[in-house]
């Protein structure tokens, strides 16, 4: 049986996790954060070697990075399919993915600290933050409308890019830019509401919520974080 290394409250983590629930698959969660080094399980380093989650463990060894984990699960478990029939459609689907990505969480994700540890960004780093966030509400549209799916009529790896970065767009937005910004793009709210009713999405938020003190304990004895 494979085995997902790495823990609940990680979007990175759940990327991975999403689409072997969705596609049905029977794996091993085993928990690990982040955190490597001399205090912390130094042998990770052998699963991933910048210590990052999540890794996947197979019978042929370990593979780290999401996006290397999701190509591993679709070539091995073809069926039911996340990516489209054909190669135009594939790529959309991992433009709007690496758009997702790219533009939105990695961009949000450098107030993540300031959430965790309730403190107030730099205003020149909230200013760039912003203005990053906004370009993207503003291109977006030009990639999907969000009418059913975040592209095409079925549920690919874009829907999970979506469900699992976005909302820390949300998150950022209404703690520090007195709005929720991506309440501005057309048919996304009514598009999110939708995958929050998917069964493996309800896992997702699940796990989540019952790992969060946990993770919290962890940041607290590695870094001293509140």
């Amino acid at each position: 049986m494979i085995k997902l290394h790495g823990f609940a409250s990680s979007n990175y983590y759940n990327v991975p996790k999403l689409a072997l629930l969705e596609k049905n698959i029977e794996f091993e969660e085993v928990l690990s954060y982040t955190g490597v080094g001399p205090k912390y399980k130094p042998e990770y380093l052998d699963k991933s070697p910048l210590g990052k989650v999540p890794a996947l463990e197979t019978d042929e060894g370990f593979i780290s990075e999401s996006r290397a984990i999701l190509e591993y699960i679709e070539r091995t478990y073809p069926e039911p399919a996340l990516l489209p029939a054909t190669p135009y459609d594939i790529a959309k689907v991992q433009e709007l993915s690496q758009f997702i990505e790219l533009y939105f969480e990695l961009v949000a994700r450098q107030l993540i600290p300031n959430l965790l540890g309730g403190t107030q960004p730099d205003p020149a780093v909230l200013k760039n933050v912003e203005s990053g966030i906004n370009k993207a509400v503003a291109a977006l549209p030009k990639l999907s409308g969000f009418e059913q799916f975040a592209y095409g009529d079925q549920f690919t790896l874009a829907d999970i890019a979506a469900i699992l970065n976005l909302p820390i767009v949300r998150h950022v937005g209404k703690a520090f830019l007195g709005r929720d910004p991506l309440s501005e793009v057309p048919g996304l709210d009514a598009y999110s509401k939708r995958m929050e009713e998917r069964p493996q999405v309800k896992r997702i938020r699940a796990d989540a919520a019952a790992d969060r003190p946990g993770f919290m304990a962890h940041l607290k004895a590695m870094y001293g974080v509140k």
